[in-house]
C-alpha cells in the first residue's frame, strides 16, 4: 500500500512540475508562486500518556476484558511507548516583496496535507497468583528449595487514531541555490481522525520459580500454556493539532542535468508539542521528535 502511495505521489510531482516548470520569458512576476512540492515520510517513538482503569472503561463500555473482575490487578508500570508515523503532502509558495528594489524573496511559505497514525493514552495492570507445590532437598548440602507455581495476567489497553490534518509551516533557507542547505522554521497542523479506536490484550502465562531457604529467588522457567484474548472498539471522530520546529538537511541530487538539479534529498527532525482531544474523556498533551525523509521537485 505504501509503495502505491509514493508511485501516485512521484507521479503528481512530475505532473506538477511539467506544469509549472515552464516558465515563457513573457510571464509576469508574481507575487505568489508554486515554487515545489514536497512529500514527507516521519516516524517517531513517542511516550504515551498514562490513562487510568475508568478512562478505558469509558473509551471501551462493552469489554468484556475490561469488565471482568480485575479491580484487584496492579498497576504494570513500563514506559508505554508506541511508534507513530506521518506522511506528508506539501507545496512550497514562494513569496516575492515587489516593493523592495531590487524585489526581495521572503521565506518559503509550505501548505499540504497530512496522515498521522499515532497512539495517545496507554495504562497496563497485571496479577499474580504464586501457589507453592514443590519442596526439594539436596542429599548433598540439605538446603531446601522451595518451588512455587506463579499465574500471571496482562491486560494492556492503548488509544489510537489515524488522522488527516492541514500542515502549514514557514521555512527558512540558508544558501537555497547552493548543491547543500540548512533549513528551520516553524510549523502547525490541525485535524480530525478518521479512525480512532481502543486496543485491549489480555495476557495470560505460567511460570516457575524457585526460593532457596537463604531467601535467594532462581530465575524464572517459562511454561508453554500462555493465552492470549485480544478486543478492538471504535471511538468517536477526535480533534489533533501539533506545534513544531522543522529541522533539516537538503541536498540537490544533480548539477548539470535540469531533472536532476530540480531534485532534492532531505532530511527533516520535527520537534512537538501534540494535542488530542478526545470527546469521551479530556485532552491529552504530548511532546515528541519526528525524523523523516523527503522528496523535493523544485522549479
Amino acid at each position: 500500500m505504501k509503495t502505491i502511495q509514493f508511485s501516485i505521489t512521484f507521479t503528481l510531482i512530475i505532473a506538477f512540475g511539467a506544469s509549472f516548470g515552464q516558465d515563457t520569458p513573457s510571464t509576469p512576476s508574481k507575487k505568489i508562486r508554486i515554487q515545489d512540492v514536497q512529500v514527507l515520510q516521519c516516524i517517531s517513538f513517542a511516550q504515551n500518556t498514562n490513562g487510568t482503569l475508568a478512562d478505558f472503561k469509558s473509551l471501551a463500555p462493552q469489554s468484556v476484558l475490561l469488565n471482568s473482575s480485575i479491580s484487584d490487578f496492579s498497576q504494570y508500570k513500563i514506559y508505554n511507548g508506541d511508534l507513530n508515523s506521518s506522511f506528508s503532502f506539501m507545496l512550497g509558495f514562494e513569496l516575492k516583496n515587489e516593493h523592495a528594489s531590487p524585489p526581495k524573496t521572503t521565506p518559503q511559505f509550505r501548505l499540504g496535507i497530512r496522515y498521522l497514525s499515532a497512539s495517545s493514552l496507554a495504562f497496563n495492570v497485571y496479577k499474580e497468583d504464586r501457589t507453592p507445590y514443590d519442596t526439594l532437598i539436596s542429599s548433598q548440602t540439605n538446603e531446601t528449595v522451595f518451588l512455587d507455581s506463579v499465574n500471571t495476567e496482562i491486560h494492556q489497553m492503548t488509544y489510537s487514531s489515524e488522522q488527516l490534518q492541514i500542515d502549514a509551516s514557514l521555512i527558512f533557507r540558508t544558501n537555497p541555490m547552493g548543491r547543500w542547505s540548512l533549513f528551520t522554521g516553524i510549523g502547525i497542523a490541525a485535524g480530525v481522525s478518521l479512525n480512532a479506536f481502543t486496543e485491549i490484550e489480555q495476557s495470560q502465562f505460567s511460570r516457575t520459580a524457585a526460593t532457596f531457604s537463604d531467601g535467594r529467588t532462581t530465575l524464572d522457567y517459562y511454561l508453554p500454556n500462555s493465552n492470549k484474548k485480544f478486543e478492538k472498539q471504535r471511538n468517536k471522530t477526535n480533534f489533533g493539532a501539533s506545534a513544531y520546529i522543522p529541522l533539516g538537511v537538503d541536498f540537490r541530487v544533480g548539477n548539470k542535468r535540469d531533472f536532476w538539479q530540480q531534485t532534492h534529498l532531505f532530511y527533516e527532525m520535527r520537534p512537538s508539542i501534540n494535542v488530542t482531544s478526545i470527546p469521551e474523556l479530556h485532552t491529552v498533551t504530548q511532546a515528541n521528535a519526528q525524523h523523516g525523509i523527503g522528496l523535493r521537485i523544485s522549479w
